[in-house]
């Protein structure tokens, strides 16, 4: 049977173009796109302070989603909202929570709900002042709020925003492994400047940036596996301000079956629109998913 020559060479670029596309690097944390989308609720209320810069935490997270096609994005922002999308029932629906610069004692119908809901398996991501919330927790006497003891780590209190250098501690873990690599590619005699007030730079060890840096108390050291970390008291016009000790900015931690990551950058604006920041948030939601695996070890002490 004679084939057309015009037909073959169709035939020839598609297999041209097939062999391109395998070959095409892929780019930072992409998804396959076989994989089932995930559900995502985003939880921006807030009953402290709210910080100006939730409007665009929002819009980065379901850009992100869109973007990577690993999540929808559904959102909590006001109380009916939490009352309607997050009692045990309705919290099936999704693969994790985000709670994006909340703040204070929520009115989630059922609290414990949403620690069960993590412990079956899900993921929680906190976002800056996710620190600062549930410091009590309905119905416990403990000393620690549960949710506390869930996330790892408590806000204690910060002073002026500042720059600081936290040291990559995992970079081969989803929320640091393209920061990583900017990182190891930087060349101070041939990379651009870049101004801390508008964005970060990764350079060789650290990945440098500015915000409000977050002092911690009741950190379960122990169960944390370090992501980002300082080995001196932030730059922060405090008394305090470089000497030397252990800060956590970022970690992530098992809870029972499931995944928990929390970064303490993210106060400004500035900083959610960093394309750094991006893809430690893309990559911290991806862990918490369960679409991209990373340790949960715990990290020895520094010695």
């Amino acid at each position: 049977m004679k084939t057309n020559r015009h037909a073959m060479t169709f035939i020839r670029m598609g297999f041209a173009l097939c062999a391109f596309a395998l070959l095409a690097p892929r780019p930072a944390n992409a998804v396959e796109p076989h994989k089932k989308t995930k559900k995502l609720l985003v939880v921006t209320v807030t009953k402290g302070f709210r910080h100006d810069s939730i409007p665009v935490a929002e819009e980065v997270i379901q850009r992100l989603g869109e973007e990577s096609k690993a999540w929808e994005t559904d959102f909590v922002r006001t109380d009916e909202d939490m009352a309607q999308k997050m009692t045990a029932a309705s919290l099936k629906n999704y693969d994790a929570i985000v709670f994006a610069n909340t703040t204070g004692v929520l009115p989630i119908p059922d609290p414990n709900a949403l620690l069960d809901f993590v412990k079956s398996g899900k993921g929680f991501v906190g976002m800056h002042s996710a620190s600062d919330t549930y410091h009590t927790w309905p119905g416990s006497t403990d000393a620690i709020s549960p949710y506390v003891k869930m996330l790892g780590a408590e806000f204690l209190t910060h002073h002026s925003q500042c720059q600081v250098d936290p040291f990559i501690a995992d970079p081969k873990h989803p929320a640091l492994k393209a920061v990583a690599e900017a990182a190891k590619e930087f060349n101070p005699a041939t990379s651009a400047k870049v101004d801390l007030r508008k964005g970060t730079s990764p350079e060789g060890a650290v990945w440098k940036g500015f915000d409000e840096i977050y002092l911690m108390k009741n950190v379960d050291r122990e169960n944390l596996h370090l992501l980002l970390w300082l080995d001196k008291h932030p730059d922060d016009g405090s008394k305090e301000a470089n000497e030397p000790g252990e800060h956590l900015i970022s970690w992530c931690k098992a809870y029972g079956k499931g995944r928990v990551f929390y970064t303490s950058f993210g106060h400004r604006k500035e900083m959610w629109l960093d394309s750094h920041y991006r893809k430690h948030v893309l990559g911290g939601i991806l862990f918490a998913l369960g679409v991209e695996k990373g340790s949960t070890k715990p990290t020895p002490l520094a010695k």
